[in-house]
């Protein structure tokens, strides 16, 4: 019976710790203008990485 609650209790906690975001971590700086992207990687020779996020709605 302890195992069945203990299984229940970290299945729970598993699924409430999903949905809390973690802070982004690390030291890049995320352009969010494509045009302002493309002009700083011209200026420091450095490449561009897209990514594409569909919101729903």
């Amino acid at each position: 019976m302890k195992l069945l609650f203990s299984l229940l209790f970290l299945s729970l906690m598993a699924c409430s710790s999903q949905e809390k975001q973690a802070p982004e971590l690390g030291q890049v700086k995320w352009q969010t203008d494509h045009d302002k992207a493309l002009a700083l990687s011209a200026e420091t020779g450095k490449p561009v990485f897209l990514l594409f996020q569909e919101v729903p709605g």
